[in-house]
């Protein structure tokens, strides 16, 4: 086996009050791999992890322990391997597993997790329908069958609908970890603003809220309110290329611009010109750029900034996706770009281009 697929079993947990600690136990094996070291991790946000318990493995077989207070989402990490395998854990519960990539993967035990595979069952009967039907659809659609492709489209929105109620009663059911779960996984997937995160952190019951994953949406709330239109920027304090310490708000300028960058990265290379144009342009008139890379090589980023010209101010954690500049200002991809003003308040993020070079030129062209 030359990867472990990621594999999400959610499970059902009670509300998440103060409990007793206790120990869970998951005894299992590990198809393909016969000996290794496995970790139990549990998501804490911003890419941090905690390691509730590691043990090395032999001949397939695996146990591992760990004491917890409450219901929590964590992942089974084989150490080398891709991916994880995604559970809920309750304080004195224990289960059996077998980790493989096809299937045939499974995690038993706890009456909340087999409550939960049950209805995953029917919800994933229901979900291959769906996309049956949809394919039926499209194929109809592009055959110009239209008559027929609408009767598709009936019955696949009787299928979308069954699913979604299928999906509300079993969460309305469930007011704790696994609709917090729920929740926070969707607002990951779609990357959801501040505003948009709190609608759907609002319409949680108190026991969801009362959960781990619902604090992990609770400080993605409180970090994108920070980000926010008006909100002052965070401040931040990292290194030029010859080594100089730089902090962002000791950066004087009318305007300020905060461009997240890296030398691989080609839509960013691409748009250096037009910025360059317009830093040439509006430096006199009180315009500053702070260059943030996300490169973890210093030579090819300072080649970088020699051969695109990049005369504005250039910093680097040189942490690559791990730079802690892009964490605090929740960059997720590269261009991404931030406009502060002279009390480095944020005024404008996302533009590019001509949206950019009207947005300052509405503001410094006196």
């Amino acid at each position: 086996m030359r990867k472990l697929a990621l594999w999400a079993l959610l499970t059902c947990s009670f509300v998440a009050t103060a409990q007793e600690a206790k120990n869970i136990t998951i005894k299992g094996e590990v198809d393909g791999v016969k000996r290794g070291r496995l970790y139990l991790l549990l998501n804490q946000g911003d890419n941090r992890v905690d390691t509730l318990a590691a043990t090395d493995f032999k001949k397939s077989r695996f146990k591992i322990s760990a004491k917890i207070d409450e219901p929590l989402v964590t992942q089974l990490v084989l150490d080398g391997y891709q991916g994880g395998f995604t559970l809920f854990v309750e304080p004195g519960e224990s289960y059996e597993a077998r980790l493989t990539n096809d299937n045939s993967a499974y995690i038993k035990g706890g009456r909340l997790n087999e409550a939960y595979t049950a209805h995953m069952r029917v919800s994933d009967s229901l979900q291959a329908k769906i996309n049956t039907l949809q394919q039926r659809y499209d194929s109809l659609r592009a055959a110009s069958k239209f008559r027929s492709a609408s009767r598709v489209n009936d019955t696949l929105r009787i299928c979308k609908n069954s699913w979604q109620q299928l999906t509300d009663d079993f969460l309305s059911q469930n007011d704790n970890l696994i609709t917090a779960y729920t929740v926070y996984s969707n607002i990951m997937m779609r990357d959801l603003g501040a505003a948009e995160s709190r609608r759907m952190y609002s319409s949680m019951g108190e026991g969801a809220k009362a959960t781990h994953c619902a604090s992990l949406i609770r400080a993605r709330i409180k970090k994108l309110e920070k980000l926010a239109q008006n909100a002052t920027a965070p401040d931040f304090t990292a290194s030029t290329p010859d080594g100089t310490e730089v902090t962002m708000s000791c950066v004087k300028g009318k305007i300020k611009i905060l461009d997240f960058w890296a030398s691989w990265c080609g839509p960013c290379r691409m748009n250096n010109p037009a910025l360059k144009a317009l830093y040439e342009e509006y430096h006199p008139k009180g315009l500053e750029i702070i260059g943030v890379s996300l490169d973890n090589n210093a030579e090819k980023w300072k080649a970088a900034i020699e051969k695109d010209g990049l005369t504005w101010v250039n910093v680097s954690t040189l942490g690559g996706w791990n730079c802690s500049v892009a964490r605090l200002y929740n960059v997720k991809s590269v261009p991404a770009l931030f406009v502060l003003d002279e009390n480095n308040r944020i005024i404008a993020s996302g533009l590019r281009g001509e949206k950019l070079r009207e947005f300052i030129k509405e503001r410094l062209d006196f």
